[in-house]
């Protein structure tokens, strides 16, 4: 299988390095593999170091946030963002460092690590590199703590909208890059639990392993992303909070037509093993199909619908929400973050154009269901075990216009509306949400 792998890579390496895979045009769905967007490579002599700075001033303005029992509040929040990465002055032994700094100001909501975390490494790792292992594809091999994403970013994600950006501590085997035909990424890690007060440290009784591969040799018609991840919790001292999960998933996407008008983009996830003591069966899936017209402004439209299984037998032996692990949710299921991939049914039309170069402008609506009525809603914390408040959660209407001032500095201006239905009436208090945030983020 290895002399195969590798008499496929030799005959493909003279076309590798012109090779430009397709990328997904849903949402927030591109991953970053390894270095952050805002890190560069320096030139010259110094070519060899990869640096970068990023700052995130944002005001944002809240009103009966279902996630803090119907708060309404105002805040500033603030996170800035370091990075440093020696390559090849070293090779094999490269190295990275990133320091994050997470704040908020002016808030009636208590302090959590999902706002604040102030100036902690976010990432520090020594890595081995080696050119032209398996063919022409390089081999790393990395020890430390890591943010990235996986995949469609659905189940591990290096936060964009959040203030605060989860990590990981352990090793990581990638064979080739994202911009290969093919990629392996392999990981044994343990997720690392943010800490206000103290240096965050990883999680005593979490580890995570998975295992990604990436064949884009067909793209941009077809771009395949199978994908396994292992979670072990079986040593939490509550039996509520132990899992025992497998996932395993496929992600794909492509592009066809004249201009590569038309896309789509798939995934499909089935886990098992055990959750709180209970035997736990779950799947979900993501469907989009969308369609650009070669008009000035480069409007697409596309068609959603998310899923995730709840438990809709709460009172058996079994378990069957969908647990999202550490993936998005701003982007991919609603700018309020009231909801997640986990007990969803969520229908969504989104419309994006570009009115000029450096103006991008987006208006989405979604619907929301409960895949099972008798499991909660989960991030407000609203069940109703019989089912007789019904599944219909509501709708959500997002705007977003994201205006590029020049290379080093943009605004994002965000607003939600939330449009609670009978679930929500039935089961307590149902106004109706707004989210507005403005930020602006400088980086060089």
């Amino acid at each position: 299988m290895i002399t195969l792998l590798m008499a496929w890579t030799a005959f493909h390496a003279h076309a590798e390095t012109a090779f430009k895979p397709a990328v997904t045009r849903s949402t927030a769905a591109n991953r970053i593999a390894e270095r952050p967007d805002y890190a560069h490579a320096l030139g010259g002599e110094w070519r060899w170091l990869e640096a970068g700075f990023e700052s995130r001033t944002r005001y944002e303005v809240r009103t009966n946030d279902y996630t803090s029992g119907l708060l309404s509040d105002d805040a500033l929040v603030t996170r800035n963002l370091l990075y440093l990465g020696v390559k090849t002055a070293l090779d094999p032994l490269r190295m990275v460092v990133e320091l994050q700094d997470s704040r908020h100001f002016y808030s009636d909501r208590p302090q959590n690590p999902n706002l604040s975390d102030t100036l902690e490494p976010l990432q520090a790792y020594a890595q081995l590199y080696f050119e032209d292992v398996v063919g022409a594809a390089p081999l790393s091999l990395s020890f430390g703590r890591m943010a990235f994403d996986w995949a469609d970013r659905r189940l591990i994600s290096r936060n964009r909208n959040r203030n605060t950006i989860s990590a990981f501590d352990g090793i990581r085997l990638r064979v080739a890059h994202e911009n290969a035909p093919w990629e392996i990424d392999a990981i044994a890690m343990r997720p690392v639990t943010r800490n206000i007060q103290h240096l965050d440290q990883s999680s005593d009784d979490l580890r995570l392993y998975g295992l990604a591969g990436y064949w884009r040799g067909w793209s941009p018609h077809v771009v395949l992303e199978p994908f396994w991840l292992w979670l072990d919790q079986r040593e939490a001292a509550i039996t509520a909070q132990r899992r025992n999960l497998h996932t395993l998933g496929l992600h794909a996407f492509g592009q066809w037509g004249g201009g590569d008008a038309w896309d789509y983009d798939l995934s499909l996830a089935g886990q098992w093993g055990s959750s709180g003591g209970l035997t736990h069966r779950a799947i979900a899936a993501h469907a989009e199909a969308g369609h650009t017209w070669s008009a000035a402004w480069k409007p697409r439209l596309a068609l959603w619908l998310n899923y995730a299984s709840g438990d809709s037998r709460p009172t058996d032996s079994s378990s069957q929400r969908f647990d999202p692990l550490y993936g998005a949710t701003y982007a991919f299921y609603g700018y309020t973050s009231f909801f997640a991939w986990q007990n969803i049914i969520n229908p969504a039309l989104r419309l994006s154009f570009q009115p000029a170069k450096t103006l991008k402008c987006e208006v989405m609506h979604r619907g929301i269901w409960l895949a099972a009525s008798n499991d909660a809603w989960v991030r407000a914390a609203r069940r109703d075990a019989t089912g007789g408040s019904g599944s219909y959660v509501g709708q959500e209407l997002d705007l977003r216009l994201v205006w590029q001032l020049n290379t080093h500095f943009d605004i994002d201006l965000a607003y939600a509306h939330f449009f609670p239905g009978t679930f929500v009436q039935n089961t307590g208090a149902s106004p109706p949400a707004n989210l507005m945030q403005i930020a602006g983020t400088l980086r060089f």
